[in-house]
């Protein structure tokens, strides 16, 4: 056979029942429909064109002895419970994150060298086989370690090597402690209590680094939290904790650092560390502003969200009146339709007389839902409207006190760096006339670089704040009128179709 992709062909060619001989849409249905689909020896190259077969269908496909090189385009196939891809050339797993209830996965026969990316089935895996690939050390064993369903492993025919030979089965019962067989062989209590009192240190050691993992893992989302957090207030722009100290910029500063080592005694320090903790203060009022903002703008959104999920399930409930009434209707129509007057009226003068009644009721009908969704759109339109009032102004408010903290703040670092370059131009007493000069000229050069870079970097910080709060006003509301967009579109289509639909039932009735 030529060398070939997964096609309607290879498909029927696979099929052992008796209607694989069915041609056209037929055979096409059935090869929709399958569950479980066998394409071993048939020299596929590619794993391609899967959508001939319904995703929800496939539980097991089997492809061992092919001439696939990489696994992919099986994401769809999230019922898929077995998969066999032995006897190929793949060198590394990868793409089955769609695959959520995979138990059985065969990989054996392919140049593997490594065990990865099945972290989507570490609680569903059952049994794996890597036997004769090229995996040639350990480390695979401390990843199937965390998959605590997996109870069938084979790994025979690798190209690792342990001493004493006999030990690799007891060494990986120690580490893989789920399995209940290993390579085909059935594990047994004396075996298991074996391999645990043998590597007992070897555990101790997992389970504490395990434990050290957690821990980190913990704090890393606390982490991760806290930056979404500051985020979200808009403060991972400006400093927090040790860092809050703009001023260990300013004490780098030669001169500012020179006049604190030289007159420690006589008090600098101290003015020094009043301006730091002036600064820290504003920098904490901003910090406490900026986290009251988040809390009352999330409080707003989510009281927002709660009233319009109410607006929008009175107004379905109110279009599901209108519906239910027409429903009804039809039903009575189709019903006199069917008795017949009985007072001499033809029938045929009759059933136009009734589809003309239905046609005028679906019309009104049309009128009506249409007339609910423009009322519900409009009130939706305003509560956005009312809901950016409110927080454009409390936005607003909190620029502003973003701005009145920094200006403060602008003003004590520079009062600050100029009693500096006082005291240090005060206190040089050279009597060369060109080298007083020339150490006053060093010193107000040095401490206006320093103001220029303070301004810089108090100006990126507020600047940073105030344009995250705006791009976080205009994301909010974007998202907001798009999601109203779309669902009104969306109403509108839906109440086109149901009239559509009657109008089709109505003309099929006159025929």
């Amino acid at each position: 056979m030529e060398f070939t992709v997964i096609n309607s062909d290879v498909g029927r060619f696979s099929r052992d029942d008796d209607n694989h001989n069915d041609s056209g849409a037929s055979s096409t249905r059935k090869f929709e429909d399958v569950s479980c689909l066998d394409l071993s020896c048939s020299n596929i190259l590619h794993i391609a064109n899967l959508c001939l077969i319904s995703s929800t269908n496939l539980t097991s496909l089997k492809l061992p002895v092919n001439r696939i090189d990489k696994i992919c385009n099986l994401d769809a196939y999230t019922n898929l419970v077995e998969l066999d891809l032995s006897h190929n050339h793949i060198k590394q797993i990868e793409n089955l994150q769609g695959l959520v209830k995979l138990r059985r996965l065969t990989l054996n026969h392919n140049p593997l060298t490594n065990v990865q990316n099945l972290d989507t089935q570490r609680n569903c895996l059952e049994m794996l086989d890597i036997g004769y690939c090229k995996i040639a050390d350990y480390k695979f064993t401390l990843y199937l370690r965390k998959f605590t369903n997996l109870i069938s492993l084979i790994v025979e025919g690798n190209p690792w090597q342990t001493e004493p030979i006999y030990s690799e089965r007891t060494f990986i019962l120690s580490i893989v402690q789920s399995l209940l067989v290993y390579n085909n062989k059935t594990i047994t209590v004396e075996e298991r209590k074996e391999a645990l009192d043998t590597h007992s240190q070897l555990i101790a050691m997992l389970e504490k680094n395990d434990n050290k993992w957690k821990r980190m893992s913990v704090d890393e989302q606390l982490r991760l939290e806290r930056m979404a957090g500051r985020k979200d207030a808009f403060l991972d722009g400006i400093p927090e904790g040790e860092d809050v100290d703009f001023n260990v910029n300013v004490f780098r500063n030669t001169t500012v650092e020179q006049v604190l080592i030289e007159n420690s005694r006589y008090g600098i320090h101290n003015v020094y560390r009043g301006y730091a903790d002036s600064f820290r203060r504003l920098i904490t009022e901003i910090t406490e502003a900026a986290e009251t903002s988040r809390g009352i703008r999330a409080r707003l959104v989510d009281e927002f969200h709660c009233d319009l999920r109410q607006l929008i399930d009175g107004g379905v409930d109110e279009s599901r009146k209108c519906v239910s009434e027409f429903a009804e209707y039809k039903k009575r129509v189709k019903c006199d339709l069917s008795a017949g007057t009985g007072d001499g009226v033809s029938p045929s003068t009759n059933a136009d007389s009734a589809c003309g009644r239905f046609g005028e009721k679906t019309r009104l009908t049309w009128l009506t839902l249409m007339g609910h969704e423009d009322q519900l759109s409009r009130k939706i339109t305003k509560m956005i409207g009312e809901l950016r009032d409110v927080l454009e102004k409390q936005i607003v408010e909190f620029k502003q006190l973003v701005n009145n903290r920094f200006c403060m703040l602008q003003r004590q670092q520079n009062i600050f760096l100029q009693f500096i370059l006082e005291y240090a131009v005060s206190s040089v007493q050279s009597d060369d006339i060109n080298n007083r000069i020339s150490r006053v000229s060093q010193f107000t050069n040095d401490i206006s670089q320093c103001m220029e870079s303070q301004a810089s970097q108090v100006e990126r910080a507020e600047l940073y704040i105030t344009k995250s709060a705006s791009k976080w006003l205009d994301d909010v509301f974007d998202k907001l009128n798009s999601e109203e967009f779309q669902r009104n579109r969306r109403k509108i289509s839906e109440i086109a179709s149901f009239i559509r639909s009657q109008n089709e039932t109505l003309k099929r009735t006159q025929s």
